[in-house]
């Protein structure tokens, strides 16, 4: 059967070595002498061995004494290591945040902000997890991340929703489209046009069904593929395979050449994206930091997009 000490002991053990004094090194601990040594006769005696020699003059180690004693230093050194690192945790100077989004999302908002966190924050990695909507929901749900940025979830998730930006809705279309014309575009002028549609497991396909509802057309406009990724509409766009609606982070993302974009009306739909956590979950003040961090550049980039109109060129 093994033995082990504990903490208190190795320290006690410790600092007898150090102070080779019963007196001096019960005043140091803060304890009585007698009941300091009742501590290491409780020591031995759970080892087995005498691990101090101690006559009325002289407290020396003994060969088993010696030989513990780089063992409890090694322990000790270890024990103040690790919660030396813990406190740097709890004082935001280490540690690893964890944050899923939409790619349109972090390729556009997070490059700004995770540039200013990781200069103030060096000592903090951050793993970003990309993926459609429905999965970022429930890797926040899971506790797999910190930090969700995404559209809201859906009413009956326990997780809270904080909008950062609004992501308005727009049709992409090569450069030759006689779309090209006009500045703004009818969601009625897709009918019967291909619509390079978007898969039903993301939150953009919902929006752009209730469009077309709204206006009237879902019978009008067939919609093909079915894509998981926006980037991936797009380079369908591109190869003259249809029109698609997609989101102004997309178009900022990565519009291929040869692609443009208009701003949609009648109706104009707005995507919210926005971060989203568990209320259950304890957060620490670096993961708040960079929460603050996000919502700073999202301000940004709505400035960004309104100086630079509302067209694609």
């Amino acid at each position: 059967m093994q033995t082990y000490l504990t903490l208190p002991q190795i320290e006690a053990f410790l600092v007898l070595e150090a102070r080779a004094s019963f007196s001096e090194a019960a005043a140091e601990l803060g304890v009585s002498q007698p009941a300091f040594s009742r501590t290491i006769q409780q020591i031995e005696t759970r080892l087995g061995v005498r691990l101090f020699d101690r006559d009325t003059r002289y407290v020396r180690l003994t060969a088993a004494g010696e030989q513990l004693r780089p063992i409890a230093m090694r322990l000790m050194k270890e024990y103040e290591r690790s919660f030396t690192e813990f406190q740097s945790y709890v004082d935001g100077y280490l540690g690893r945040i964890r944050l899923a989004t939409l790619p349109s999302v972090a390729a556009t908002l997070l490059p700004g902000a995770l540039r200013r966190f990781v200069q103030a924050h060096p000592g903090i990695s951050v793993d970003v997890w990309e993926d459609v909507t429905i999965p970022v929901h429930m890797m926040v749900e899971n506790g797999e991340v910190e930090i969700g940025l995404a559209p809201p979830p859906r009413e009956g998730r326990a997780l809270n929703f904080r909008r950062v930006l609004d992501d308005t809705l727009v049709l992409a279309f090569r450069v030759d489209d006689p779309l090209a014309q006009y500045d703004v575009l009818d969601w009625t002028m897709l009918r019967n046009r291909p619509l390079v549609a978007m898969s039903t497991d993301t939150g953009l396909r919902a929006l752009i069904d209730r469009a077309l509802e709204t206006a009237g057309i879902t019978r009008d406009v067939p919609q093909l593929f079915n894509c998981k990724y926006q980037t991936t509409a797009l380079a369908f766009v591109a190869a003259s395979l249809g029109v698609s609606v997609q989101t102004r982070l997309a178009i900022a993302q990565a519009l291929p050449p040869g692609v443009t974009w208009r701003p949609l009306a009648g109706p104009s739909v707005e995507r919210p994206i926005g971060l989203i956590v568990d209320p259950a979950r304890s957060m620490m003040q670096h993961t708040r930091a960079l929460m603050r961090e996000i919502e700073r550049e999202a301000r940004e980039l709505d400035i960004a997009f309104d100086l630079h109109g509302q067209r694609g060129r």
